[in-house]
This record gives C-alpha cells, structure tokens and sequence, in this order.
C-alpha cells in the first residue's frame, strides 16, 4: 500500500470548511456499526473509499469515525466541538437497538 503523504496544514478539497450533512455522517456511521473493530487510521482504505465517495477528506472522515467510536465507548467526544448530528444519529440508533 502506497505510503500517505501529509500536507503541512491538513489536506484540502471543495469541502473543507463545510458543515457535514446528516446523509454523509449516516454512511460514517453505518461504517462504524458494520466493523466495530475497523482500524480507524488515514491508511485504511476503506475509509478512504468511503472519503472519496462523498467527496470529503480522508482525515474528516477518521475525524467522524473518532466521534462515533467515543460516543460508543464512553458516551461522549472529550476532543472539543461534537457534531449535534453525530449525537441525534447515535441516539437514533440506540433506541431503534433497544427496541
């Protein structure tokens, strides 16, 4: 596999900077719930499959997968800012998993 190599300042593309929507963090989610054991690293090629598929940066992508990972774990994303998303989405699927 091709070494990834790192832009100083982070990798850039046409939606850098944008709000993510509530249909691209449910197919991060959906990843996340499909392998709850995916190695969440840059290097993975399936997120960067998925990065690419909704045109966002392989790195915001790891960035989300973080967020889902923690809320999983510990219930909350102790790196600053949440997405509000990410919470409504996660709770969504609690309370469909415990029905």
């Amino acid at each position: 596999m091709a070494r990834v190599t790192r832009t100083k300042g982070g990798e850039k593309n046409t939606k850098s900077g944008q709000k993510w929507t509530r249909d691209e963090l449910g197919k991060v989610l959906q990843l996340y719930l499909n392998d709850r054991q995916l190695k969440v690293h840059e290097s993975n090629i399936t997120i960067q499959n998925l990065a690419e598929e909704l045109g966002r940066t392989t790195r915001s992508v790891e960035a989300q997968l973080l967020m889902f990972r923690n809320l999983d774990k510990f219930g909350f994303y102790g790196y600053g800012n949440m997405n509000k998303i990410c919470r409504e989405l996660w709770s969504e699927y609690i309370d469909s998993s415990i029905k």
